[in-house]
């Protein structure tokens, strides 16, 4: 089974599959094309959404005109029936027993007296009036014209509507009465009703006032009017007059709204009128669309991909392998590498003889490079033997033979100065000692910076820790050598190019890096030699430095990288300006020759 899956792996992962990609990225811009199509056909749809909220707006803002306009005819010809004008509570009950039941708008049809005695009343028996009736019936009077209500319960009828009130006069112009009528907001909606069975499954309207409170929802009213929407959605519609967004209902289901701000036909304040329909539903025709193209497009993607699945392997796979794996045995070394393949004249013939060529041109240049290679390094470990030899042989030269004969020197004039028959030239002998001490000095000091004798005698560590705090010394530098003891004295040739390596350092950190502090670390880890030199100097840009070396500026860094090369090891630089500098290098702790 494991063999299989491997086998169904590779199939996946090889040319094969990317053929088959090819396909469909060849396929991809008709996918793209189609999906902005889609796209452009939901933006259409969100469109006419709020063309069709718009248009119910205005349907609802005429409905609702056209109901204030004929109340107020109704009121208007019930103030001015004789029954009412008189006071006749039983005329009052016949005319609003006639009119109740020949329009199915109202609720209810009242008259009241200004003293709030109901004289008759077309919902039920006449009584007094409750709280909101008495407000209502306050601001009749106090307009003294057609007053429209807002948007209450009836609690008494078991309905929601709107109250309009007008007041009836005496001969004289004095108030003496209020006819009244309720609005149905049930018969309200089947004219909203209507139109929301056109537009689909799901559909809704609703008008809401500026602080969310539901004053008109179809379907279902009696379960929202009077009940408040959130105030973060609420706070979405606030910024324009009109637009559509999308939100998820706490049902679950995304809708979008197509929402406008218009003036409230029942009162003085703006409300907001919400066309809500479930996104699914909305979409349905653009989504069926889509689906059909993709599907039609996979289908024609999958018969061109295995065609070229089941061509590639006579026409391309076979030569590619061969290419593979001579590549394969090429990249690991084997120069001897080729194809086999005859070389025809298509592309794949020509790729095959170009490989063949560059093979034979590669496994040539190795053989050249590996003898030039031997010659190098043997040169340059020749070179650094005889270096060291002659800086050997040179600091013995120094302190041995010039520096015991400048001892004599100056132990002779020291014995003519001391003499008591020097006279006037005692001034001259003073001076010439002076002299020969200077000389003493300076061919000491190119002594050591030559070949410190310590290095040859006691090892590299005593070497580095006297080097490292000599130049503390002469520097004013604070240096700091650690030092882990070593198990035995290592190759001459590593504790030569190690020492070269920090003497090169610290001279840069002297020379270049305005350094208060240096560390030098010599310790030894996981079977190496480590020296690092750690200073808080200026720092450098390394690749900079590295590419004016290449160009022959300086050639420390090249230097320090050379020798720990020639000793079997490496060097890192680590460095940026402003934080200062660390070079690592590390050597086998056996020199391999």
């Amino acid at each position: 089974m494991q063999h299989l899956f491997r086998a169904f792996g590779l199939a996946l992962s090889g040319f094969k599959l990317r053929l088959f990609l090819l396909v469909l990225l060849t396929c991809a811009p008709l996918v793209a094309l189609t999906l902005h199509t889609a796209w452009e056909d939901r933006r259409r749809q969100k469109n006419l959404w709020e063309q069709r909220s718009q248009r119910l707006t205005e349907i609802a803002a005429r409905e609702e005109e056209r109901i204030i306009r004929q109340t107020r005819q109704l009121l208007l010809a019930m103030a001015e029936s004789a029954a009412v004008r008189s006071g006749d509570s039983a005329g009052c009950k016949q005319l609003v027993d006639e009119l109740y039941s020949g329009d199915a708008r109202y609720a209810n049809l009242a008259v009241i007296r200004t003293n709030g005695e109901v004289l008759a009343s077309a919902a039920g028996p006449a009584g007094s009036m409750t709280q909101g009736d008495r407000q209502f019936f306050q601001r009749v009077i106090e307009s003294g014209d057609f007053v429209v209500g807002n948007f209450p319960v009836n609690r008494a009828i078991g309905k929601q509507v709107i109250d309009f009130g007008y007041p009836v006069f005496d001969r004289f112009g004095q108030i003496q009465a209020v006819v009244f009528a309720a609005v149905d907001l049930d018969w309200f909606s089947r004219v909203a009703g209507e139109f929301l069975s056109q537009l689909g499954r799901g559909a809704m309207w609703e008008e809401i006032d500026t602080k969310g409170t539901v004053l008109l929802h179809f379907p279902n009213p009696r379960k929202w009017i009077g009940k408040s929407l959130p105030a973060a959605f609420v706070k979405t519609l606030s910024p324009g007059s009109r637009g559509i967004l999308e939100r998820q209902d706490p049902d679950g289901i995304s809708r979008f709204y197509a929402y406008s701000m218009i003036q409230n036909q029942f009162g003085s304040a703006n409300i907001i009128s919400l066309l809500g329909i479930p996104k699914q539903t909305l979409f349905a025709s653009a989504d069926q669309a889509l689906t059909r193209s993709l599907t039609w497009f996979a289908v024609a993607a999958i018969i061109a991909g295995v065609l070229g699945w089941v061509g590639s392997h006579f026409l391309i796979l076979r030569p590619v392998k061969a290419l593979v794996s001579s590549s394969a045995r090429l990249a690991s070394g084997d120069l001897s590498a080729r194809t086999g393949l005859p070389h025809g004249r298509d592309e794949l013939g020509r790729l095959t003889l170009t490989f063949d060529l560059m093979a034979q041109a590669l496994e040539q240049r190795e053989l050249d490079r590996r003898r030039a290679t031997h010659k190098l390094q043997v040169l340059s470990q020749r070179l650094v033997e005889v270096q060291e030899s002659e800086r050997r042989s040179i600091a013995r030269e120094l302190h041995d033979e010039i520096g015991q004969t400048l001892t004599v020197a100056e132990m002779n004039l020291q014995a003519a100065l001391n003499s008591p028959q020097t006279g006037p030239i005692e001034r001259r002998l003073a001076d010439s000692i002076e002299a020969v001490g200077r000389v003493q000095e300076q061919v000491h000091d190119l002594s050591l910076n030559l070949r410190p004798s310590m290095l040859d005698d006691l090892g590299l560590e005593p070497a580095l820790r006297w080097y490292t705090n000599r130049q503390a010394s002469l520097t004013g530098i604070k240096a700091e050598f650690r030092s882990e003891p070593l198990e035995r004295r290592i190759d001459a040739i590593i504790e030569t190019e190690c020492f070269r390596i920090g003497q090169e350092a610290l001279t840069n950190v002297v020379r270049h890096s305005k350094a208060r502090n240096v560390t030098v670390e010599l310790k030894q880890r996981n079977g190496q030699l480590h020296l690092i030199v750690r200073d808080d100097g200026v720092g450098f840009e390394v690749e900079n430095v590295r590419e004016k070396a290449m160009h022959g500026a300086s050639l420390g860094l090249l230097s320090m990288e050379e020798r720990a090369a020639l000793a079997g090891g490496g060097l890192e630089f680590h460095s940026a300006p402003g934080k200062g500098t660390e070079i690592r290098a590390w050597f086998p702790l056996k020199w391999q020759g």
